[in-house]
């Protein structure tokens, strides 16, 4: 009877597959004397994998630039309703909203309140009417900047039994339809002005069609490309009541 070590059959059978893979890997080496640039990548190869990163990276911040326009058409559409609902509850008590001004002025950057005074808006400071990630204050705690979901001024002027609030979108043409044809039934908006640098585009009733969007933000963008008086933005105000 032939008496067999298990511990050397284990190291021969390691062994065996250890040989195997040395012999697989020898195989693919070049031969002596054998070009390696053969071996190599052909730059045909190279420019192909880099015109497919750079596809790939064009898609991925269009994909991000889409994905950011929606957020922030989104976050305007929620600062606008609780803005809305905000002034409505504070100035409730006193039955109109003649004090319900905080407008910023283009011609210097400063908010004024109905009079021309340029205070700060103290009353929607204490009222809490905006989200404090939209205010920016001095040392004194005054408003200096409201700041919107696009990084540009937002606006409230109160007339007796209704209020505007304003935003100021840029040449953001898309945010401009988007806002203008959402289901604003809700918060009781009477009518959305488009306005350019130098005028208005005009004021429509909600709802608001889609062509007549498309028309109106066209028009006040156009108009305000092309107007050397412009001050740079298109604002879209919306007309609350009561």
């Amino acid at each position: 009877m032939i008496n067999l070590d298990t511990k050397n059959i284990d190291f021969h059978a390691a062994l065996a597959v250890v040989t195997e893979n040395a012999q697989s890997a020898r195989s693919l080496l070049p031969e002596s004397g054998a070009d390696v640039s053969q071996y190599g990548r052909s730059m045909i190869e190279m420019l192909g994998v880099l015109a497919i990163i750079g596809v790939l990276s064009v898609g991925g911040i269009a994909g991000y630039s889409k994905a950011m326009q929606k957020y922030r058409i989104n976050k305007t559409i929620e600062q606008i309703t609780l803005i809305a609902g905000n002034i409505r509850t504070f100035f409730a008590p006193q039955g109109n909203y003649n004090d319900a001004w905080c407008c910023y002025n283009p011609l210097n950057g400063k908010y004024i309140n109905q009079n021309g005074d340029t205070e700060g808006c103290p009353v929607f400071k204490k009222a809490k009417i905006f989200p404090e990630e939209m205010l920016t204050l001095n040392s004194d705690g005054k408003i200096t900047a409201i700041t919107n979901a696009f990084g540009t001024p937002v606006s409230v002027e109160g007339y007796k039994k209704e209020f505007y609030i304003s935003y100021f979108i840029g040449d953001n043409e898309e945010a401009c339809i988007e806002l203008m044809t959402h289901d604003w039934s809700v918060a009781n908006v009477k009518s959305i002005s488009i306005y350019n640098g130098d005028g208005s585009s005009g004021s429509v009733q909600t709802p608001v069609s889609i062509d007549t969007a498309v028309a109106k933000c066209s028009t006040a963008i156009s108009e305000m490309a092309s107007d050397m008086r412009s001050r740079g933005y298109v604002e879209i105000s919306l007309q609350f009541l009561q």
